[in-house]
C-alpha cells in the first residue's frame, strides 16, 4: 500500500490559487477608486458609469492606456505575503482562524476614446478583465491536505461546512460602444443617462468547488480518508489551457476567444450647478450585466458524494489529473455524476455602484464611491466580485491633483492609499499607505495616460 502523501490533493485544492493569483498580480477590472472620482472626467469615469461620458472635460478624450491590479486575502498581511510568497498556501492555512478568502482582480484598458457633441456623447472602450478568487476555504481541512506534519498519528476530524469552497479563475476581452444622452441641462442642474453595450470574447474559465461538505476526515501515518460524508463537487476547465496532469495554466494556449457573449452597463448622472459650475456630481450604475458563453472543449462536471458510515474513501490516493479524478470518482461507487456538459454559460460579475463628488472650495473636493456584488458567489458558474465603500478627498493645483482613497473592502477590510494626477497621466494606489504603515492585507497599483482635445467644457468641476 502506498504511504500517505497528501501533496496531490494539495494541488487539487490550492494550485488554482497559487498558479492563477500570483502571476495575475502583475497584469490584472478592479474599480479605479480615487482617479475615477477625479474632477477631470474621462474614459475611466465613463467605464465606471457610462452616463459620465456626458461629462467629458473636453469634447474629445483619448485613453492611451490604463491598468489596475490588486491582490489581497483575509489572513496574511502585505509583508507576510511577500515573505512567504513561495509557501503562501501553507502559511495561510497555518495562520487562518476563519474561512480563507483571497483574490486578484484587475484590468488593462486598451486605447479607447470618447467624444461629446451637443446633447449626445459616444465612445469606444476596450479592455481585458481578469480575476482569480478563492472563497470560504476551511483552514482546518486545508492544514491536513497540504503536506502539513503538525498532526498526531491518528486523528478524527468532523467536517460541517455548508458553504461552497471555491477556487475560481476567469479572464476575457470586451469591446464596448458607449452612448450617452443629456435628458435636461439647465443653469441649476443636469441629468444624463448612458449605456455601454459590450461584445465579449472569453479566454478562459476554471472552477473547482466543494459545496455542502459534511463528514469525518480520518488522518493517520498511512492514509487520509473520508467517511460518513456528503457533498457536491464541481470541476469546470478548458483542457487546452489547464494542464490536467498538474493543474497549472498553460499560458501559451491562452488566446482571444470567439465572440460568444454580450453584456452591458447602464447608468444615471445628476449634477447640481451654480454660477461657478458644478458643485455636486452624483451617479448610479449597474455594471457587467450578461453572460460569457464557453463552447466545445470547456468541461463542466458536477458530482454528488455519498460515503456511508462504515465505508471510507482514500482522498490521498487521488492523482493530480482532472480526468483521473473523474474516473476514480465514478469507479468508487461513492460519487454519482449529476451533470456533464461540454460548453456552458458563466455569469459576469454584476455590481450596483453609486458615487457622489462634492466641491468644497475651488481647490478641495471629497468623493464617496460604493459598489455591491448582486449575484451569488456560491454559484460555480458565476464570476465573483467584491463589495466596497470608499471616501476620497482630493486637492487640485492647476494641472496637478493629489487624491487619497480610504475605504472598506470585502476580504481585505480597511485600506487607504494615495495617488497623483498631472494632466491626463495618473498613478496611485488604494492601499499603499495601510500596506506600508499598518501592514494591511491588500496591495494594488493603478496607472494610466489620457489626453483631451478640442474645446474645454467649462461647466464641469
Amino acid at each position: 500500500m502506498r504511504s500517505f502523501n497528501p501533496y496531490p490533493m494539495n494541488k487539487i485544492l490550492l494550485l488554482l490559487f497559487v498558479s492563477f493569483l500570483i502571476p495575475l498580480a502583475v497584469m490584472a477590472q478592479f474599480p479605479y477608486v480615487g482617479i475615477q472620482n477625479s474632477q477631470r472626467k474621462g474614459i475611466i469615469s465613463a467605464m465606471m458609469n457610462p452616463a459620465e461620458m456626458n461629462n467629458l472635460s473636453r469634447t474629445v478624450e483619448v485613453q492611451f492606456f490604463a491598468a489596475n491590479a490588486a491582490i489581497g486575502n483575509n489572513t496574511l498581511t502585505f509583508s507576510e505575503t511577500i515573505k512567504y510568497r513561495n509557501d503562501l498556501w501553507d502559511k495561510m492555512m497555518e495562520k487562518a482562524g476563519q474561512p480563507v478568502d483571497g483574490n486578484t482582480d484587475g484590468s488593462a484598458i486598451l486605447p479607447s476614446f470618447g467624444m461629446k457633441k451637443g446633447k449626445w456623447a459616444f465612445g469606444l472602450i476596450s479592455q481585458i478583465q481578469s480575476r482569480a478568487t478563492i472563497l470560504n476555504v476551511n483552514p482546518e481541512i486545508g492544514r491536513y491536505l497540504t503536506g502539513n506534519d503538525n498532526y498526531s498519528n491518528f486523528l478524527l476530524f468532523s467536517i460541517n461546512n455548508p458553504n461552497n469552497q471555491r477556487a475560481n479563475f476567469a479572464t476575457w476581452f470586451e469591446s464596448g460602444i458607449v452612448i450617452g444622452r443629456e435628458i435636461w441641462n439647465s443653469p441649476k442642474s443636469k441629468f444624463s443617462v448612458g449605456t455601454n453595450f459590450k461584445l465579449l470574447f472569453p479566454t478562459g474559465y476554471t472552477n473547482f468547488g466543494i459545496g455542502n461538505l459534511s463528514g469525518t476526515l480520518v488522518v493517520d501515518q498511512t492514509a487520509v480518508t473520508l467517511t460518513n460524508a456528503r457533498g457536491i463537487v464541481n470541476f469546470s476547465y478548458d483542457e487546452s489551457v489547464v494542464d490536467t496532469r498538474n493543474f497549472n495554466i498553460d499560458y501559451n494556449n491562452i488566446s482571444l476567444g470567439k465572440l460568444s457573449g454580450v453584456g452591458f452597463d447602464f447608468g444615471f448622472n445628476y449634477q447640481l450647478k451654480n454660477k461657478d459650475g458644478v458643485w455636486l456630481n452624483t451617479g448610479m450604475a449597474f455594471r457587467n450585466i450578461g453572460k460569457l458563453s464557453f463552447g466545445g472543449g470547456q468541461n463542466n462536471q458536477t458530482f454528488e458524494m455519498n460515503i456511508p458510515e462504515g465505508e471510507s474513501y482514500r482522498i490521498d490516493l487521488l492523482e493530480p489529473d482532472f480526468r483521473s479524478i473523474e474516473k476514480d470518482f465514478l469507479e468508487s461507487g461513492f460519487f454519482s455524476r449529476e451533470s456533464n456538459t461540454d460548453g456552458f454559460e458563466v455569469g459576469l460579475p454584476t455590481v450596483w455602484a453609486a458615487n457622489a463628488d462634492l466641491k468644497l472650495t475651488e481647490k478641495f473636493f471629497v468623493s464617496v464611491y460604493g459598489q455591491t456584488f448582486i449575484q451569488s458567489e456560491k454559484n460555480n458558474l458565476q464570476i465573483p466580485a467584491i463589495s466596497l465603500i470608499a471616501v476620497t478627498p482630493s486637492a487640485i493645483f492647476g494641472n496637478f491633483e493629489v487624491y487619497s482613497s480610504w475605504g472598506y473592502y470585502d476580504i481585505t477590510g480597511f485600506n487607504g492609499g494615495i495617488g497623483f494626477r498631472y494632466g491626463g497621466f495618473f498613478i496611485g494606489s488604494q492601499s499603499i499607505i495601510t500596506a506600508l504603515v499598518a501592514d494591511a492585507k491588500k496591495a494594488d497599483l493603478q496607472v494610466g495616460l489620457s489626453w483631451g482635445f478640442g474645446k474645454k467644457i467649462t461647466e464641469n468641476f
